[in-house]
């Protein structure tokens, strides 16, 4: 059984937003997706869940791609490196923990949760975030509004900056 480090990435827009025209590239900005390839880069995995499957291009990740969704159809069928669960969330991570290929049997699997705000907001009520990266697009915003500040609640910011439009914060469990 091998250590798990979960980080979970969202963008928002001014208001909190999640959605753009029904999807969060509408919120998104070139320094955006410019950090969210550097977090892609250093993890091992990215988990979503079945409502982000359906609306985001994952057609193509450059790292294995876990769908925990209760659907039976495969929503991601183009995507050779794509898993799909119907677990529940702690189960899917203890099974990442114990049975995701090693790349280095010793270190820790990072695991990037890209998921939507439901399932996000799950996870984190659960204990099983352990960082929080979250951009703010201060010029735009659309719909599915969230509460950061309920989203945020169990973290400390450790870290904050802001370029352009976005405001990009991290945050490290409590």
């Amino acid at each position: 059984m091998r250590a798990l480090i979960t980080t979970a990435n969202l963008i928002v827009g001014n208001s909190g937003a999640t959605t753009l025209a029904g999807s969060s590239i509408g919120l998104s900005s070139d320094e955006d997706r410019k950090r969210f390839k550097q977090l892609r880069d250093e993890s091992d995995l990215i988990i979503i869940g079945g409502n982000t499957a359906r609306r985001e291009p994952y057609k193509r990740t450059p790292i294995p791609l876990y769908i925990l969704t209760h659907t039976k159809v495969r929503l991601q069928p183009k995507n050779q490196l794509a898993k799909q669960f119907s677990l529940p969330p702690a189960q899917l991570f203890k099974e990442i923990s114990e049975n995701f290929p090693p790349t280095d049997s010793s270190s820790a699997i990072k695991v990037l949760v890209e998921a939507g705000p439901v399932l996000l907001q799950y996870l984190i009520d659960q204990g099983l975030i352990d960082h929080l990266h979250l951009t703010t697009n201060l010029l735009k915003d659309g719909e599915n509004r969230i509460s950061v500040n309920k989203l945020v609640a169990n973290f400390k910011l450790v870290g904050q900056e802001i370029i352009e439009e976005n405001k990009f914060e991290r945050y490290t469990k409590i």
